[in-house]
């Protein structure tokens, strides 16, 4: 079933439709979560094409693999976009996301992201270019409150070489210096690398009570092992790479479970909306929804809430109504809701997403919640969750 939710929606040629692209890494260290972020934009466009679509016609998907490749992300939305006249291209990842900036902006392509945190777009968004997710700087801020929150004395750091890893653990690293936490390491390490002896003979000596280990998949494996053999019994905190279920059989769940935590942006699981989203993914899907599903299914709600309001059928028409849609109107929750608040001439609404409140900041860019899970049982269970308000 979720194979078949990957393909790109198929719907028999009709006289006018709506092209959305989605552009997700399928294959690489990041292909679990392409995965999610497509079956949840295609469940989403069941949904709203289950409803009767837009004024558009219905939502089409084309879906097309990056595997986290900038380059590659750059021919494939060009594609999208000159081809199959996507007026939205959704789901890529940081470095994807920023390299398809200047593309987006000058063919009025509406960008969205549901897990490129890259501070870079703190500067660049908030002009055709959004994400229904917060920047990197909140995962920071929660990995540090949780760290402090532990009452670990003295934590090590051990960061892949990208931005993306480096941004939020140089805000987490203040957060335990500001607390009188000793920070015993704070190693930057590049990736694809056969061993981290070499990082980890400095980690090991200072006896951390924790590890903060921001890296990949590959990476964070090697990092694991390696640690545990050289004689580290202490705890870790993992960003969000490594919130997949495939790292307990990468790594041997016998070295996390009781031991390791990880950290990633998340939705609320008490709001409604999530509840009726959960409920919704466990009946089309036959599984609870992974990390960033919600925020993906409310990008193409956005979507086609904003063609909708906009009574025009491109990226310049929802870029031009988005911020409406998304805050500041009568509350809706569905595609149906919105879509017939919109028919009565009130096209301020305010889409509250199955991820929580999507108001964008001026950068395009809406407040972030997390959760801390802990390894448990060979699997991720829920520890603590920080509402967005933590970070105020």
């Amino acid at each position: 079933l979720a194979s078949t939710m990957l393909v790109a929606s198929t719907l028999s040629a009709q006289s006018q439709e709506a092209t959305v692209g989605v552009l997700v890494p399928l294959t690489g260290e990041l292909g679990e979560f392409g995965q999610i972020v497509a079956n949840a934009v295609n469940l989403g466009v069941s949904e709203i094409n289950a409803a009767g679509g837009t004024s558009c016609g219905p939502i089409r998907t084309v879906v097309a693999d990056t595997g986290g490749n900038p380059e590659l992300g750059i021919r494939e939305a060009t594609n999208m976009i000159e081809s199959d006249g996507a007026v939205a291209i959704l789901g890529p990842t940081s470095g994807v996301m920023v390299a398809l900036v200047d593309l987006a902006k000058r063919t009025e392509t509406i960008l969205m992201s549901p897990y490129a945190g890259t501070i870079t777009l703190n500067e660049l968004g908030g002009d055709f270019v959004y994400r229904t997710v917060s920047s990197d700087l909140g995962d920071g801020a929660a990995s540090g409150l949780w760290l402090k929150e532990k009452g670990y004395e003295r934590v090590a750091f051990l960061v892949q070489n990208e931005e993306s890893t480096i941004s939020p653990a140089q805000v987490a690293r203040t957060t335990l210096e500001d607390a009188g936490i000793e920070l015993t390491d704070f190693i930057v390490y590049n990736p694809g690398q056969p061993s981290y002896q070499a990082e980890l003979i400095s980690v090991l000596a200072n006896e951390p009570d924790a590890i903060y280990l921001a890296g990949g998949q590959e990476s964070g494996v090697t990092v694991i092992k390696e640690a545990t053999a050289g004689g580290f019994g202490g705890e870790w905190l993992f960003t969000a790479d490594l919130a997949v279920p495939e790292i307990f059989d990468a790594a041997g769940a016998n070295l996390l479970n009781g031991r390791a935590f990880v950290e990633f942006a998340d939705a609320d699981n008490s709001l409604p909306e999530y509840q009726a989203f959960e409920a919704l993914h466990k009946d089309k899907l036959g599984a609870d929804p992974g990390p960033f599903a919600a925020n993906s299914y409310d990008m193409v709600n956005l979507v086609a809430l904003s063609l909708e309001a906009s009574g025009v059928c491109s990226g310049a028409g929802i870029n031009s109504v988005i911020r409406d849609v998304a805050d500041g109107g009568e509350a809706v929750s569905t595609f149906a809701e919105g879509r017939d608040r919109i028919a009565t001439g009130k096209t301020d609404i305010n889409y509250e997403g199955a991820s929580g409140p999507l108001t964008f900041d001026e950068s395009g860019t809406v407040a972030g919640a997390y959760t801390i899970q802990r390894a448990e049982g060979g699997e991720w269970v829920n520890e603590k969750f920080y509402p967005a308000s933590s970070f105020e």
